[in-house]
């Protein structure tokens, strides 16, 4: 086990822990409320003490001194968005809001270094700013200083554009943490950073899906180091399937053009209302926009193949998301695409881990300093 100890809450399938672990972190606890959520991360994350219930019913306290696992280095976790999300109803009493104060009341329970608390991009701005100052005022009265901003995902070698609100917090005692810097970006010779990862870099080695149909094999061997990266050792593809569209459906995508839209569709075929982006073609060379739960439903925002007439499938989606051909979801289908949207793509609970990891070797070298905030 390495040294560095770590728990997540809210923790879904389990993406954020998958970069933990990357990053150097050893996983011994973690909380979901979801049942196929919490049986997704435990077949992936064997060896970590899943507590499968409403976080509100749990003692952290008791669960940290039965595992014997003080002290803990960090609890990271982003309680559910619905209530914060720029999508959807803003409504202020929902009560998920609740869940933003559990994730503190942990965080007093367990005491651990290092805080990593994750959501919605708009979420500084929720409530005029409520929730925002809420959150830093209630770390600041737990003897957390705190750095914050937006991290977008394709500037970190994801093929998506996805935009996520991180705030990172340490005892006051401990070096600063910074916040991490891209590494990849669109015009791959300003500053010597890589190129951002397009969509079909990500998944042109999956083959093609008649409707109704599943496939178990590769269309080539890897293409590209992100390929490569992503299938590992793993020899039988999994999750590549397509729903059987009626005849209705199977019309309105043959009329989509490259990059197009429901606007390109005939209006008898337009429904009475829609976004701009419903029954939208995905774009082959540059990073998917932010992948919904309803990836794998044509009509909802922009997912359907570049070139095939069909949504994107579950493995696709989870390419996406930057999880590894051997990641194994539970449930439905429409369960799995669930965890794989919901989810914090992996490279981001990497990158931000590495940068708190650094300034926690910087405070090994002060041992005193060490006995004084364990």
């Amino acid at each position: 086990m390495n040294k560095y100890i770590a728990i997540d809450l809210f923790c879904g399938a389990g993406g954020l822990s998958v970069g933990l672990k990357k990053a150097g972190f050893s996983l011994v606890l973690a909380n979901e409320i979801e049942k196929d959520f919490a049986a997704t991360y435990q077949l992936n994350h064997p060896g970590v003490k899943m507590i499968n219930k409403d976080i509100h019913q749990v003692d952290f306290s008791k669960e940290i001194k039965a595992l014997g696992s003080s002290p803990v280095h960090l609890v990271a976790g982003g309680p559910p968005c619905q209530g914060f999300s720029t999508v959807g109803a803003k409504n202020k009493k929902d009560p998920r809001n609740s869940l933003f104060f559990e994730f503190l009341r942990a965080l007093s329970e367990i005491k651990p270094f290092y805080i990593f608390f994750e959501n919605v991009a708009g979420f500084s701005k929720m409530y005029q700013g409520e929730a925002y100052r809420t959150l830093l005022s209630e770390l600041d009265a737990l003897e957390y200083n705190v750095i914050s901003g937006v991290l977008e995902a394709s500037e970190f070698g994801l093929p998506q554009k996805r935009h996520r609100t991180i705030i990172i917090g340490w005892n006051k005692q401990l070096p600063p943490v910074c916040f991490p810097k891209p590494n990849h970006c669109e015009n791959p010779n300003f500053l010597g950073l890589k190129p951002k990862i397009t969509l079909m870099e990500a998944i042109s080695d999956l083959p093609e899906l008649e409707l109704g149909s599943f496939v178990k094999s590769y269309a080539s061997e890897p293409q590209n180091p992100y390929q490569e990266k992503l299938r590992s050792q793993v020899s039988e593809l999994t999750e590549h399937n397509c729903a059987n569209y009626g005849s209705k459906m199977r019309e309105i995508l043959s009329l989509i053009p490259s990059g197009g839209s429901v606007k390109d569709l005939p209006d008898r075929l337009k429904p009475k209302n829609y976004f701009s982006n419903t029954y939208a073609r995905l774009l082959p060379h540059t990073p998917s926009p932010t992948i919904t739960r309803n990836f794998g439903t044509p009509s909802s925002s922009r997912c359907i193949h570049p070139f095939q007439n069909r949504a994107l499938s579950t493995r696709e989606g989870a390419r996406l998301q930057g999880f590894a051909d051997d990641f194994i979801f539970v449930g439905s289908k429409g369960s799995k695409n669930l965890q794989i949207g919901n989810a914090v793509p992996p490279v981001i609970g990497e990158v931000v881990a590495k940068e708190i990891l650094l300034s926690f070797e910087r405070s090994l070298a002060d041992a005193k300093l060490l006995r004084e905030i364990g």
